[in-house]
């Protein structure tokens, strides 16, 4: 039932935000530490990319923030792990391991792409 709930709600969620995407930028505030430190975080633009995925412009989202379009695709992977494992084995359902190896090389990518976010090199190839 989870399986069928989920794509229901993120669709009405999607419906919604699409018919007011106007109002948008007044509901969600401005980033914090770009606004204290002048630097990108990790998850700088992901509104953008969101509203941008929305609309379907797949190359515009990935331009805003390359990193939450890989996360979401890690999000897809692991629901889409999750829901064939309960129709094969409903009884055995899949819980993901992240072991202290993966969130130590997680946060080191994120890290890194943070400091190369902040590159002129960077900003003069996407910007």
């Amino acid at each position: 039932m989870l399986a069928v709930a989920v794509p229901i709600v993120c669709a009405a969620t999607a419906a919604l935000v699409l018919r007011n995407i106007e109002l948008i930028p007044t509901i969600f505030p401005a980033c914090k530490i770009k606004r204290l430190t002048g630097l990108n975080c990790a998850s700088c633009g992901a509104t953008r990319s969101t509203l941008a995925l929305l609309r379907g412009d797949i190359k515009t989202a990935f331009w805003y923030n390359p990193m939450y379009i890989a996360f979401l695709c890690w999000l897809g992977y692991l629901y889409t792990r999750l829901v064939v494992s309960l129709a094969v084995r409903p009884y055995r359902r899949y819980v993901p391991k992240i072991d202290v190896w993966k969130a130590v090389a997680i946060g080191i990518i994120i890290v890194a792409f943070m400091i190369i976010r902040n590159m002129p090199f960077y900003q003069a190839i996407f910007f």
